[in-house]
């Protein structure tokens, strides 16, 4: 394998392996490196990303504390695009609330629930935020919640290895020809309660229906059919959640916690 074939493997492009054939080193007039070289480039990249992202998040914080909410809206954003976390998305809601985008700031602590699903303070600043459309506390299922606090991939691995563990705990000993000590019993068991846990934690999240939040500022009409024309079918809160039942074109149908169906306009109601 030359050195083109190595970096095409390394950077993971199997579209281009097929070019290796075709190319050669000396018609590209590169001269071979050390892999290791490479290892270096791709580090210093990444070192480079890491305070770009930090400096957007800080300086989010440095407008909001400025009270230039607009600023710290714009530097927060550009912080999810590199990566996100609860914190962000918090920090974005309190911004957001100060511009008095209360629906938008409702989605963003919603958001970081589903990131974060155990921490109280978003929890505490979403109800209140809720409290001010007039939305008051809808709970939600706690086995929602605790299945969410990983996330799919986790509880997949989870599922895997305590899969594997109970398979070598009870096959070992007949392979063995030997009595199962009391360590490998109790191992099995808590392998059996973790495999049971994560088969759940994902079937709640493999089932659950996909929701989201009203973000217009004001009620929104809710519609029979997929079009501004048809009757009224009800309203839509500021800040209200609603399952997604379906889509056309750009109306989602949807069912509102106040269990009200219609069809409403994806621009007024953002998914989670």
């Amino acid at each position: 394998m030359n050195f083109l074939t190595k970096i095409i493997h390394f950077a993971e492009f199997p579209f281009l392996s097929k070019l290796d054939s075709r190319i050669s080193l000396p018609e590209l007039r590169l001269q071979p490196l050390p892999l290791r070289c490479i290892h270096l480039c791709l580090l210093f990249l990444s070192a480079l990303l890491s305070p770009i992202q930090a400096d957007d998040f800080q300086s989010g914080l440095d407008a909001y504390h400025e009270a230039k909410y607009a600023e710290a809206t714009a530097a927060f954003d550009r912080s999810l695009e590199s990566s996100e976390n609860a914190a962000t998305h918090h920090n974005l809601a309190l911004s957001l609330y100060k511009q008095g985008k209360t629906a938008a700031a409702v989605w963003q602590l919603e958001r970081a629930l589903r990131l974060a699903p155990l921490n109280k303070t978003y929890i505490f600043k979403l109800d209140a935020l809720r409290q001010i459309l007039g939305l008051y506390e809808t709970p939600i299922a706690w086995w929602h919640s605790a299945a969410n606090i990983l996330a799919r991939k986790i509880w997949i691995w989870i599922a895997c290895i305590c899969f594997w563990i109970v398979i070598a705990v009870l096959a070992l000993p007949r392979i063995g020809g030997f009595q199962r000590p009391v360590l490998l019993k109790l191992s099995s068991g808590i392998a059996t309660v973790c495999l049971l846990l994560a088969l759940s934690a994902l079937t709640i999240q493999i089932t659950q229906q996909p929701s989201g939040i009203v973000i217009s500022n004001e009620a929104v009409d809710l519609h029979h059919a997929p079009a501004s024309a048809a009757p009224k079918a009800g309203v839509a809160r500021s800040g209200e959640r609603a399952f997604i039942i379906d889509q056309h074109n750009d109306f989602l149908k949807v069912e509102t916690e106040a269990e009200i169906t219609g069809w409403i306009q994806v621009d007024a109601f953002r998914k989670l």
